[in-house]
């Protein structure tokens, strides 16, 4: 008796696997410089993204869902043809990300030694938002957005991921946040 209740639970837990089970993909994309784990192929939108001063800049928004309702989502912005907006476009963007929900987290962070804002926030709707802007050094603006279902934290898969390529597609790491040396 106690092998087949084993093999009613096994089984059922096989079955129920697949419905929570779903596989992250590296995602690359090189003209926008970038590498990071979607939770399976993202669709993309070009955009245009208007800076504070009127500016309006090219970009791409690359958006997934996963299977327990997160959306997953990363804006990337070219301001080659803006170089005198470079320094507040992460503040730019770190404003409207506070617009959306109650801040939790807000803070000055280094990925790969590249400035950026991490912020957490708790959204209206009981939902939860993990949100960086990240300048790199080559004029991209990267906003990384996670929004996942009340009490479910944000798969570290997503936010962690991101590598910022060059145009090489060689992932970048500066040697401090300060420096424009590379280490690998």
């Amino acid at each position: 008796m106690r092998l087949l209740s084993f093999a009613v639970a096994a089984l059922a837990v096989s079955l129920a696997s697949p419905v929570y089970a779903q596989a992250w993909e590296e995602y690359t994309n090189r003209e926008d410089h970038f590498t990071v784990n979607f939770p399976g192929e993202p669709k993309v939108e070009t955009i245009a993204y208007k800076t504070e001063k009127g500016t309006s800049l090219p970009g791409h928004v690359y958006f997934a869902r996963d299977a327990r309702g997160g959306e997953y989502k990363l804006t990337v912005i070219n301001y080659a043809s803006a170089p005198g907006e470079e320094p507040t476009a992460i503040e730019e963007a770190a404003k409207v990300l506070r617009t959306k929900g109650e801040v939790k987290y807000d803070g000055v962070e280094h990925q790969n030694n590249m400035r950026s804002q991490r912020i957490s926030l708790a959204l209206p709707n009981g939902r939860f938002l993990l949100a960086e802007a990240l300048m790199d050094r080559a004029n991209h603006l990267f906003i990384m957005e996670a929004d996942t279902p009340p009490k479910m934290p944000p798969p570290s898969q997503f936010q962690a991921s991101l590598q910022v390529l060059d145009d090489n597609g060689i992932a970048l790491r500066y040697k401090n946040p300060d420096s424009t040396e590379r280490v690998r």
